[in-house]
């Protein structure tokens, strides 16, 4: 069974493009579980009008962070968790609200997740029309076999993975010291399991002025901010070292 995890905040421009890139490769025993942070927008009422049993809408609302405050991306890795914790299906893939996925990644992935823990793949760039900006993002594998690299220089982009339900236990709960989801289940997954990574382009992730992910897009944070969560990251990731 598979789990698809998405968390959505006023996506209703792109919302039903990505579900249905997804809906049409899942099985009537998978699942779509949607944690929705608030939308004010038409978001829920788009989904609502799929009555498909396969989708989960949970109700999720925002809270600051003490140690990060104000973050856009905090809010996004707290309503992912949201979702996660609801999941209950052997396989987990991360969704972001308003890529496409390919038509072959549910295939693509699925049988490589029967012998590796976790699978990221590439993806390709389109704008907020659709329009193709770039093929491949990566031009060879990014993921680096040394944790103390990853972590320096992150390059896990959770809209592009997939692992399975152990690995899942190992990653919840989130600490309430980690700003970035992606880097978080990167990390464990090269601690506790085995990873695969695929070249081929199994999304296309949309970057522009009405999406909220950070790939693709040069960091605003301060020198010090990226020290302080990167440290924190770090002190989390020994705590979970069992």
């Amino acid at each position: 069974m598979i789990s698809v995890c998405m968390a959505t905040y006023n996506g209703e421009r792109f919302i039903k493009e990505q579900l249905d890139s997804i809906l049409c490769q899942l099985s009537e025993d998978d699942e779509v579980i949607i944690s929705d942070d608030g939308s004010t927008d038409k978001t829920l009422e788009i989904i609502d009008s799929y009555n498909d049993k396969r989708i989960k809408v949970l109700h999720h609302k925002k809270e600051e962070n003490v140690y990060f405050k104000k973050s856009n991306v905090l809010f996004a890795t707290k309503n992912f968790e949201n979702a996660l914790k609801h999941a209950v299906g052997d396989y987990v893939y991360l969704s972001d609200q308003d890529d496409i996925w390919c038509e072959n990644k549910i295939e693509e992935t699925k049988k490589l997740l029967q012998k590796y823990d976790f699978v990221m793949s590439n993806f390709s760039i389109i704008n907020d029309d659709g329009l193709l900006k770039q093929d491949f993002f990566y031009e060879k594998n990014p993921i680096n076999s040394n944790i103390l690299f990853s972590l320096i220089h992150p390059h896990f982009i959770g809209c592009c993975c997939c692992f399975n339900r152990n690995l899942l236990k190992r990653i919840l709960p989130f600490p309430d010291r980690i700003y970035s989801h992606d880097l978080w289940i990167g990390l464990i997954a090269q601690r506790f399991g085995t990873i695969e990574y695929v070249n081929t382009p199994l999304i296309k992730h949309r970057v522009g002025d009405y999406n909220s992910s950070t790939a693709c897009k040069k960091s605003i944070n301060s020198f010090i901010f990226k020290i302080k969560y990167r440290f924190f990251v770090l002190l989390e990731l020994m705590k979970r070292s069992y």
